[in-house]
């Protein structure tokens, strides 16, 4: 028997995007009643919580993974690209690496352009209010990380003080990451910090998977899941907020017959809005490695961040304008690497990349996964900046300041051609987002509130609807968006 109840709104997914929709809506009238919807379980894995066991929690716990890959990608060596996206209370903020990237002014302000309402000045007051509840923490430096900055500054890169405030990006600093604690570091997700449980009018169903949302005409009337292998209705009486991320969030849609209606048509799937783009422009950065042994005479540095607590900000144009390289740091004692432990690692990740990929349904049953094709180096020039953000991390390992810890450099080998290498070894930074891209044009997938276009009655707040690429992890500015799209819902009530 189908079980079936009536909600003011309903958010799907509890991730880094819904939990702060369910809090902040909670919070702003009493009387609304909410119903937060998560696919996965309670992550109860003491190991999750440890930032230091960040890599081996990525790569060794499948209870929370959707278990994506990609297609095979003929331009990476025809190799499936896992695709890691997590389903749990807590999305992505429970296997992430936890570090804290705002994005550059230049980025907003480039949205701005195509999404009025979200330059700079409009997103910098959420993410402030997110500050306000997340912790931010700047790492410590150490011996080591004195030692590349030094390096980094050799190779001619400026000193940035703080990423995030600074006027631009450019430059090497200190990583900023999302855990708590002196002592202990424990990793932070929305879900755990804005708790959206502890408000009497949301009501958390964990392990309930949404199989379609439900319309009459092309208005949104509420959600079918599966919880406990019973089938369940919920209806609302005002919105649903999807929230499922860059992959689900747009195959939850096209199930539910929004989308190209030449593809629903392959699945016999019943159209509600044709929306094209649905499922397309999907976005993810590339990242590189090099890495070089380590002396026995070095004892090789530990880190409780899982990272180490250096970022390096560059340009493939050789221009502090121009910000499209973000190099993560790495040494061989991270819980779970697979090289040797007497290593460091840089790992330029490049960004606004030129190619674009797709989301798409393998077939109308809500149990199978989706044909994801990021469609890496597709286009014209990315391989160049690969080849470009490579030999900055070449270069900037092989400085002299780094001299007492490098042995020999050990990837790529001295002498390997850069292409071939990066083809076999580029992988993903799991920075997926624009597949349900926010504009003011007709082709767009939501408009700038955030509205599914054609439809009433649903929104999608989640790195779906990013109109562009931006020099950062994706994590600070969905929970922005998040913020900002709450005062959207609550300002379109007062209307």
């Amino acid at each position: 028997m189908t079980k079936i109840a009536h909600y003011d709104y309903i958010v799907i997914g509890a991730g880094s995007a819904g939990s702060i929709v369910a809090s902040k809506l909670a919070a702003s009238d009493e009387s609304v009643s909410i119903l937060l919807l998560e696919a996965g379980g309670t992550p109860d894995n003491e190991k999750m919580w440890t930032p230091s066991n960040w890599f081996e929690v990525l790569q060794k716990c499948p209870e929370i993974e959707w278990g994506y890959q990609s297609v095979p990608q003929p331009n990476l060596n025809n190799r499936v690209i896992k695709l890691a996206q997590a389903k749990v209370l807590g999305g992505c903020a429970l296997h992430n690496a936890m570090v804290y990237v705002r994005g550059s002014r230049s980025d907003f302000d480039a949205w701005g352009k195509v999404a009025p309402g979200w330059s700079w000045n409009d997103v910098l007051p959420h993410f402030q209010n997110v500050e306000q509840i997340m912790k931010v923490l700047t790492g410590e430096a150490s011996e080591f990380i004195n030692d590349l900055f030094t390096a980094a500054a050799q190779y001619g890169l400026p000193h940035n003080p703080n990423y995030n405030t600074s006027e631009s990006q450019y430059g090497y600093a200190l990583f900023q990451f999302n855990v708590t604690g002196v002592f202990n570091l424990i990793r932070e997700t929305t879900y755990s910090t804005f708790q959206p449980e502890q408000y009497h009018n949301v009501t958390v169903h964990p392990m309930a998977f949404v199989t379609r949302i439900l319309f009459e005409d092309t208005r949104a009337i509420g959600v079918e899941y599966v919880k406990e292998r019973q089938q369940h209705l919920a209806y609302i009486h005002n919105e649903i907020i999807l929230s499922a991320g860059a992959i689900a969030s747009p195959k939850i849609l096209m199930l539910s017959g929004i989308g190209d209606e030449n593809e629903l048509a392959k699945f016999d799937i019943s159209v509600v809005a044709n929306v094209p783009e649905v499922g397309q422009n999907l976005y993810d950065d590339l990242f590189v490695s090099v890495g070089f042994s380590i002396p026995q005479n070095k004892d090789v540095p530990f880190y409780d961040y899982g990272l180490a607590p250096a970022v390096i900000f560059a340009s493939t144009e050789n221009s502090s304008s121009v910000i499209d390289i973000e190099s993560s740091v790495g040494v061989g004692t991270l819980k779970g690497f697979p090289g040797p432990e007497r290593s460091f690692w840089l790992w330029p990740n490049i960004m606004h990349l030129k190619s674009r990929g797709t989301v798409t349904l393998r077939s109308s049953n809500p149990n199978d996964t989706p044909m994801i094709d990021p469609g890496y180096l597709t286009a014209l020039g990315d391989i160049q900046m690969c080849k470009t953000a490579l030999q900055l991390g070449i270069d900037i390992g092989n400085q002299l300041g780094l001299s007492q810890w490098r042995l020999k450099q050990i990837a790529p080998e001295t002498g390997a051609d850069l292409e071939t290498y990066i083809r076999e070894t580029a992988d993903t930074t799991h920075h997926y987002c624009r597949t349900c891209r926010m504009g003011t044009d007709r082709d767009s997938v939501v408009d700038t509130e955030l509205r599914v276009r054609g439809i009433s009655g649903l929104r999608v707040i989640d790195s779906s609807v990013f109109p562009l690429s931006i020099t950062a992890n994706t994590a600070a500015a969905t929970m922005m968006i998040a913020d900002k799209g709450v005062d959207i819902i609550i300002r379109s009530l007062q209307c």
